[in-house]
């Protein structure tokens, strides 16, 4: 018995610590005795299934094909980085797609061999879109990253699926446009003469402003070489030399594999890299 009350006084003397008033320790001193003594029942069957039943309409519906697509994870994450891309970037590509599909239907001579504008600007607006996603800002954006679980490689990937994403939907947009309008142009094979040099011209961009954390560097150096390979076409009859130099397999259909192949190596390389800067600029934070 004197055991008893002394657990009780020592539970009392805890209570009165955190609660309000003596009256208050009193009741939580019953409660736990209460609570000591009592013995819970053992459910039945019927009972458990009672429960359940009651249960059963609480239960948020299970979720449509749809919303189950729309929240796995990948689209998630492009969704989130959707709004850090720079706005500017998909109004840009839009209006220069826009502008390259009207020009090329006022200029188009079936007669010529000579790029069409389409072609010569679908390249470049996807390598200055890609060339912008890394720069010297980055340095800002992975203090602010460097809360979440995703590394700075998964989300600089996410922006080059939208960015590149985009810029390939509103090529083949324009494409389409191009060949419903002129009966002279096949959809695939106006497909084919933009997508691998504009592959090839991203990843370059990308890879230089990783290289450089640049993006002007690499808008610029992206520019040069396909503006010095579009120029050197205005000239029929070079010289080795300039002919060499005008890097005629950016159009070469039988070049394509290798554009694709050494884009992707680009884009594996810059994303490498992009890491190592990651630890680099969090440790500089640290």
């Amino acid at each position: 018995m004197n055991e008893k009350s002394s657990r009780e006084d020592r539970l009392r003397a805890l209570l009165a610590e955190d609660a309000d008033s003596p009256e208050d320790a009193e009741s939580l001193l019953l409660l736990l005795t209460y609570l000591e003594a009592w013995s819970s029942p053992s459910p039945t069957t019927a009972a458990t299934s009672r429960l359940v039943e009651s249960l059963l309409p609480e239960l948020p519906e299970p979720d449509s094909p749809l919303e189950y697509g729309l929240s796995w994870w990948p689209l998630l994450l492009l969704r989130a980085q959707f709004r850090i891309v720079r706005g500017e970037i998909w109004l840009a590509t839009a209006l220069v797609m826009m502008l390259g599909v009207i020009v090329t239907l006022a200029t188009y001579d079936p007669t010529t061999t000579s790029l069409l504008p389409f072609t010569v600007l679908a390249p470049v607006m996807a390598a200055v879109g890609v060339a912008l996603l890394y720069d010297s800002d980055i340095r800002q954006m992975f203090e602010l990253e460097d809360t979440t679980p995703a590394s700075a490689r998964l989300l600089l990937l996410a922006r080059l699926t939208l960015v590149f994403g985009f810029n390939l939907l509103t090529g083949i947009a324009g494409s389409v446009v191009l060949a419903l309008l002129q009966s002279d142009l096949s959809l695939w094979p106006l497909i084919l003469s933009w997508l691998a040099p504009m592959t090839f011209l991203s990843a370059f961009a990308f890879f230089l402003s990783v290289v450089t954390t640049d993006a002007f560097f690499g808008i610029v150096v992206g520019l040069f070489v396909w503006g010095g390979h579009v120029l050197m076409q205005l000239f029929p009859h070079l010289d080795n030399f300039s002919f060499a130099l005008s890097l005629p397999g950016l159009i070469a259909a039988e070049n394509r594999p290798v554009l694709f192949a050494v884009a992707l190596l680009l884009v594996t390389v810059a994303t490498w890299l992009a890491g190592l800067n990651e630890r680099t600029f969090r440790g500089d934070f640290a």
